[in-house]
């Protein structure tokens, strides 16, 4: 029998929403508790580690976006668990109204507060949860015949955590390979901790570690080739977005604004606060990098004189 299952529904289109559980002989562990609205499908997991007749000892949040932590408390008041999660994110996850702020109110002329969005994040991110475990990397969770080992694969957002199932060879992810098809930028923080982030995946896969990746949105990927494939899918979807910014700011100035706009457009996304908030951090990045330059409120491309 597989120590490793996931349970999932659909969240929008063709994308789903998944939770996994993780069982040993002596012991649980669920990745991730989807969010309010979603208690039918956590329910179906908790339902399944009953039949294991085993405690369900650890939720592990992979990282503090709200359709990964909404039902953290609703899971603790029912099991008993202890919640792990990065150090990063754990202001998030404990307190609702500061991860509702800084993740859809950071450019707040652009993005203005709305009953809509509200309703998307705020009001899905149920009852915030305690962290009793904080999480960088490195650590073990062992179940009873089972490894579970953590890694840091930030980049999608700073302080995500993956789990290698060491028995099944299988890499356990929440939004660590964003998904690509999604009306809207699916995005990233840093472009280049995601770009570190890819080759940390690249390298398990490489040395055999993993032969198969399960995530909370994307299907399931099987062998080498497919994973490798979605990979280099992803560093080629970042290079195409860094190459469009060099290439508008090149010889005439932009604003944020500007940018946020004419790339959604280019590349047929809704212009939304999870792109201008990727968009903002990456013109961020190559004006620290020396090849672009913020004065006056625009950004202009810097050329080397070499």
């Amino acid at each position: 029998m597989s120590h490793l299952i996931g349970f999932e529904r659909p969240l929008a289109g063709n994308t789903m929403l998944r939770v996994h559980v993780i069982a040993g002989d002596r012991y649980a562990l669920l990745v991730d508790t989807a969010m309010r609205g979603y208690e039918a499908l956590v329910q179906e997991a908790l339902d399944y580690v009953k039949q294991l007749e085993v405690p369900l000892a650890f939720i592990v949040n992979t990282h503090a976006h709200h359709d990964h932590i909404g039902l953290n408390r609703w899971v603790q008041q029912r099991t008993g668990a202890r919640l792990a999660a990065h150090d990063a994110g754990r202001h998030w996850i404990e307190d609702a109204d500061v991860n509702y702020r800084e993740f859809v109110l950071g450019f707040p002329q652009l993005v203005a507060d709305s009953p809509a969005l509200r309703r998307e994040v705020r009001e899905t991110l149920g009852e915030p949860g305690k962290v009793d475990l904080g999480l960088r990397g490195g650590e073990h969770f062992y179940l009873g015949g089972v490894d579970v080992e953590t890694l840091d694969v930030s980049g999608h957002m700073f302080g995500e955590i993956a789990l290698v199932v060491q028995q099944e060879k299988t890499l356990v992810l929440g939004d660590a390979l964003i998904g690509l098809d999604m009306p809207m930028f699916h995005g990233y923080v840093s472009a280049s901790q995601f770009r570190k982030t890819l080759t940390i995946i690249r390298d398990l896969v490489l040395t055999g570690r993993i032969v198969r990746v399960v995530s909370a949105h994307l299907p399931p990927l099987e062998g080498q080739a497919n994973i490798l494939a979605a990979i280099d899918a992803r560093v080629a979807h970042v290079d195409r977005i860094e190459a469009f910014l060099l290439d508008i700011t090149a010889f005439a100035p932009r604003t944020l604004k500007d940018i946020w706009i004419m790339l959604s457009e280019a590349m047929g996304k809704e212009p939304e606060f999870r792109g201008l908030t990727m968009i903002a951090n990456h013109l961020h990045e190559l004006c620290d990098q020396g090849r672009m330059k913020l004065q006056n409120g625009v950004y202009q491309r810097v050329f080397d004189p070499t």
